[in-house]
Formats: C-alpha cells, structure tokens, sequence
C-alpha cells in the first residue's frame, strides 16, 4: 500500500494565516455555522450556541438539560447526518433535532433510562447513544431504545461512539476499543468484542468510515507522552501511523479525509484513508495558537475544533484548501465559562 506520511510544520500559526484570511474564505460556504454546547461546566444547564463562521455572530442559542461532562472525557457529543442533529452528553437522556433551513427544530427526548448520555452517531437506520455502561440504539421515529448492548468494561470511562458499514465501535478511555455487530435494519446485533492489536493506552476520540476506523492511542502505556494513529477493520488494526504530535485525542472524517486534534502539541493532523488505511497523512496540517483543544468536525470543506485560548473557550474554524493542509477561516469565543463538542451545520436560512 502507497503511504506517504508528511512531518512538515505545512500550516502557519493563527496569527499568520489571519494576516491573509481572503484565501481561506473565500473556499468557505457563506452562511456556515460552528456549534458548541456551552455551560458554566458539568452539573450545570447547558446552551447549544452556535455561530457563522465568518462574522462569529451567534445564529443560534437552545437551551438544554444539565451537562454530563466537560471537555476533555468524550468525543462525538454534537453529531449531524442529513437534517438530523443528535445531542448527547446530557444528563439523563439524549436529544434528537431536525434541522431545518439551517435551524435545529423539533426536538425529540431519547429515553436512557436515566443514564447520562456522553456520545452519540446516526445513520440510514436511527440513533445510536452512549452511556458509560450501555451503548443503545433507537430506531427512526423511537424514542425508547429498541436495541441495546452492554460494554466490555462499564467503569465510566467510555468516551465515544462510532459507526461503520458493518459495526458500532465504542472507546472506552482506560484501553478498549470494542466493536458490535450492527443488524441490517441497524439494530445491535450482539455484543461487543474486543478489537485486537492495539497497543496499549488511551483511546479517547474514533472515527468511522466505510469499514475502516480511525482509533489515535492518544497516550500509550509505554510512554504516555508518545502517541499513535491507530486504523481498524473489523476486529483487527490493520495499520498504525506513528506521529511526533503529543496527545491524539479526537478525530472527524469527511468522504476520504480524517483530521485528528493533538492538544499536546496544539496541532491537527490530516490525512486521505483509503481501504486500508492511510494513503497520505500531514502530521502538522495546521498549528493553533492556544491552551489545548478538543473535539473536531468536519462537514463541506471545514474542519471545525472546539479549542481553549487565553483560558476561554473557543470556536475554530479552518479550510481544507490545499490537500491535507489546513487553512484558518476563523476563531471566535463561545462565551461562556466552559464548552465542549464540535458541529459544523449549513447555512441558516431567514
């Protein structure tokens, strides 16, 4: 397999791509907007906010239920698939919105039992929500689950789920990566087995696509400094891609483009994943000026990052402009105390 892996510093930091931001915006689709769940942290009612992503003018702001965690434990929390926006990390249940015209409308309670739900996916078939001992799955038009699955530990470190043809991957933070078969009309077909090969550390933030996962170990056991870019098929790693970025945390997927977040470095990582693997990957495809950063998205072009800079909370949003590099379109404050997860939606419409 062709695979041509790119250490270069490509990407200019904040400061300098903004003295030349007509490039970057002017490959970014007018009206997109940048979502985060806001909170003065978890225990506290949370606000999805959301923003365009050029002017950084809030287009939307629902109040939710109280928040399960804060940044840093869980990724995949703010989820979209066609004109379905599914909200997790919410105390107790889950919410389903449709988005229309640009804004989140109609919301549905997906029933948890009282869990609290830290991540969820979508698909053709329904929603599927993560606890931190449960992964379920509500069919189109539920809101009771009509699947549901145990995970391999349940010791409250579960931190994403994902989807791909075949499976629902779950990371659970203390060193599993599971996989559950999925039935063909979506529904959890069995239990999860462990997937094989891995080394031993973190897993925090998976991304699925095809048949493939992007599984980043962020701190391995051996070295908990030291991290690696993990990709799976089926219950097997069929690929790893060492990396000199400290703490790969959280990935996103777009078509045949993965971007990983690296806090430790304050870096993103980008590559083209084929079959296989990764058939390109840019180490440092874009560098931010900032504390830490957490989770990603990625939706037309964009790859939005919920970050931390000069201890406040904010929205980034870059181009992918020029092939696996990155380019900055924006960085704006969420304005408010705490915030976590990452959504790129449409334009919102008058």
């Amino acid at each position: 397999m062709y695979f041509k892996p790119s250490f270069a510093l490509g990407a200019l930091t904040f400061a300098a791509v903004a003295a030349v931001p007509a490039t970057s915006r002017a490959k970014s689709p007018a009206g997109a907007q940048i979502c985060t769940l806001g909170s003065s942290g978890a225990g506290t009612p949370g606000t999805l906010i959301c923003k365009n992503v050029l002017s950084g003018a809030t287009t939307q702001s629902i109040p939710l239920g109280v928040t399960a965690s804060d940044a840093g434990g869980i990724g995949g929390s703010l989820i979209s698939a066609g004109d379905r926006v599914l909200v997790t990390n919410q105390v107790g249940g889950a919410l389903l919105f449709r988005a229309i015209d640009g804004l989140l409308e109609l919301p549905v309670q997906l029933q948890t039992g009282g869990d609290n739900s830290l991540s969820g996916a979508l698909n053709t078939h329904g929603a599927y929500v993560l606890s931190g001992t449960t992964l379920r799955f509500f069919a189109n038009g539920q809101n009771a689950a009509s699947s549901k699955q145990s995970l391999l530990l349940g010791d409250g470190s579960a931190a994403e789920v994902t989807l791909t043809n075949h499976f629902a991957y779950v990371s659970e933070k203390n060193g599993s990566l599971e996989a559950f078969p999925l039935a063909r009309d979506g529904n959890l077909a069995g239990p999860g087995a462990s997937v094989a090969g891995l080394s031993a550390g973190v897993i925090v933030g998976i991304s699925g696509h095809a048949e493939a996962v992007v599984a980043p170990i962020a701190h391995l056991a051996s070295n908990p400094a030291q991290a690696e870019i993990s990709v799976v098929s089926g219950l097997a790693r069929v690929q790893v891609v060492p990396t000199k970025e400290v703490a790969a945390c959280w990935t996103s997927n777009e078509d045949d483009e993965a971007c990983v977040s690296n806090p430790g470095s304050m870096t993103v990582s980008c590559g083209h994943v084929g079959p296989n693997g990764f058939e390109s990957y840019t180490s440092a495809a874009a560098s931010l000026v900032g504390e830490s950063m957490f989770d990603i998205d990625m939706r037309h072009g964009l790859v939005g990052v919920q970050a931390v800079h000069g201890g406040a909370p904010v929205l980034v949003t870059l181009s992918r402009s020029n092939g696996d590099f990155l380019s900055l379109v924006s960085e704006f404050p969420v304005g408010t105390l705490k915030a976590a997860g990452a959504l790129l939606l449409g334009p919102r419409n008058p």
